[in-house]
């Protein structure tokens, strides 16, 4: 070999030593296709979002088919869900050390980044709006194709319109936040709230669920009052059955327009995982760890198993899919409750390592399992033989919230709705003490009239003699 020939592959060594030393993952942070195999999982897909330096991944989410990763740099990417396909990334502001799931509709995707709300147009990734909160957001955003609300660490849920009205035609899309109402509960919201057709449903740690109408003026429709924090997201099934997790050991099975109950379940820990609903049944993570299949039209459960104390990832059409606190997955058969595949099974036996990918999110949507580091790797994947999303609830059924033709009967304002509950000792609320806006903000002009007639909501009747099972 010639001098300059050796002097050459010197310069090219030396050149490509840095590129990979900046390479922030490997190839072994990414499980083979044949581990993956070996437990039944296939990768749907592999995807980066780009990091540099200090730069860290530090949330992923998922709405109607998007999924969502934010860094500590208020870098905002949008994937599509199903291919990994990426769509397209924006600049949130200022630098945060914290991000909440954001959510989606058919026009626009809503996140939040400190103190500030952002509309995003869905198909370009161009800012619609921008609206500065009154308070840091304490839960995720959640929309309809109407709102978007959010929920503060004041213990307010606020929501903003996203039409006006034309002279003629169909509304149109607003080029800024529209204050429609604001709704003050006792304590932060933590969870994402339900707004579906007419109604608002969202729980707060000051222990209570409230179900407020859409819109103005934002009327009650009742508060359910549980014994102690709801801090996870609300579950539902059919039409107006809505599921309600509490840290008091109990998820709460209620009529959605009524409070009137179907169901208490009472789970044995306290339950601040949301719970999944797959077909005809509700699987149900406690705080101790024990996962439970519930039969959705009795509250009764199918079977109860104790797990490693994991965080619900997803549910196929015979497996439960569940993530250790050492990002271990682990699998349990839906028809008998028994574990398929302990943690041991799947890192040390098949070779599958999540460890590295200490980001995920739980799927209520379809049967997909999303992963992600820090480093900005996503990981998605599914069964090997389900090429197709499997989704949880079917497309074709009537939307959760549906008003049939003929109407639904309401409680009169004011009505006491009377409801079985295991909270035999617990003190009535005192009088007036749930105003949804303090005197100190009755002059707020953003204000909405009819806004405090929280103290008027009706609420469970916490001294009823009836025990749940």
């Amino acid at each position: 070999m010639s001098r300059r020939l050796i002097q050459a592959s010197l310069i090219l060594v030396l050149l490509a030593a840095p590129a990979r030393a900046q390479t922030p993952f490997g190839t072994q942070s990414v499980p083979s296709r044949t581990a993956l195999a070996r437990i039944g999982l296939e990768r749907q897909w592999l995807g980066t979002m780009g990091v540099s330096g200090t730069e860290r991944l530090i949330q992923i989410s998922i709405s109607s088919n998007l999924l969502f990763a934010q860094t500590n740099f208020a870098n905002f990417s949008v994937f599509n869900a199903e291919t990994g396909q990426y769509l397209w990334s924006i600049k949130l502001g200022t630098r945060t050390g914290s991000a909440r799931p954001a959510s989606a509709n058919s026009f626009a995707v809503f996140v939040t980044n400190g103190d500030q709300l952002y509309a995003i147009h869905r198909e370009t990734g161009h800012p619609l709006w921008v609206q500065t909160l009154e308070a840091l957001p304490s839960g995720p955003t959640s929309c309809n194709e109407d709102l978007v609300t959010v929920g503060l660490t004041s213990g307010k849920l606020v929501a903003y319109g996203l039409k006006v009205k034309a002279d003629k035609g169909e509304p149109r899309l607003s080029n800024k936040a529209i204050r429609l109402w604001n709704w003050q509960t006792g304590g932060p919201i933590t969870a994402r709230a339900l707004p579906s057709g007419a109604i608002v449903a969202f729980g707060s740690l000051d222990h209570r669920v409230y179900v407020v109408t859409s819109e103005l003026p934002a009327t009650p429709l009742y508060r359910f009052a549980t014994g102690d924090e709801v801090s996870a997201p609300l579950g539902t099934y059919g039409t107006r059955l809505l599921l309600i997790p509490s840290a008091d050991k109990n998820v709460y099975g209620i009529d959605l327009w009524t409070a009137h109950p179907k169901w208490i379940f009472s789970s044995g820990a306290p339950v601040r995982q949301e719970p999944l609903v797959a077909d005809n049944d509700a699987y149900v993570v406690n705080f101790s760890g024990e996962l439970s299949a519930v039969d959705v039209n009795t509250g009764e459960p199918r079977w109860t198993t104790s797990t490693h104390g994991g965080r619900l990832v997803s549910i196929s059409a015979s497996r439960v899919y569940l993530e250790t606190h050492d990002d271990d997955l682990f699998v349990v058969d839906r028809a008998s409750g028994t574990m398929v595949l302990d943690p041991r099974s799947t890192y040390q036996r098949a070779g599958v390592n999540l460890r590295e990918f200490s980001l995920g999110i739980t799927n209520n949507l379809d049967d997909r399992m999303y992963f992600a580091t820090p480093s900005g790797l996503i990981l998605c994947l599914r069964e090997a033989a389900q090429v197709t999303p499997r989704m949880l609830r079917d497309p074709k059924a009537k939307p959760f919230g549906y008003i049939p033709p003929e109407g639904i009967k309401l409680p009169r304002a004011g009505e006491t709705i009377s409801l079985p509950s295991p909270l035999q000792n617990q003190e009535p609320a005192a009088p007036g003490e749930e105003k949804a806006v303090p005197k100190e903000q009755e002059k707020d002009k953003d204000a909405v009239p009819g806004e405090e007639k929280d103290k008027d909501m009706p609420e469970a009747d916490d001294k009823a003699a009836a025990e749940p099972k």
